[in-house]
């Protein structure tokens, strides 16, 4: 069977080797740190869960657990 590739949307590796030293630099305990690699790592990470669109990478720099790009972070939240 063919295994399709994993595509890390637009993410150099030095951007996320630059990612990966700020999530280093903020853990505070072990357990914290291996989770936020692990999402670094996934094939959707920078990936706005809301509309699809990739999340700016200036974005991630300054918060990489921003799970929205900026639009639809300024959206209301709806109840």
């Amino acid at each position: 069977m063919f295994r399709q590739p994993v595509h890390y949307h637009y993410l150099t590796l030095e951007q996320r080797d630059s990612i990966e030293q700020r999530f280093r630099a903020a853990s505070r305990d072990e357990r914290e740190l291996r989770s936020a690699l692990e999402r670094l790592r996934q094939p959707d990470y920078g990936v706005c869960i809301e509309c699809g669109n990739d999340i700016a990478f200036v974005r991630l720099q300054e918060n990489p657990d921003a799970l929205h790009c900026g639009d639809c972070a300024r959206l209301p939240v709806s109840r």
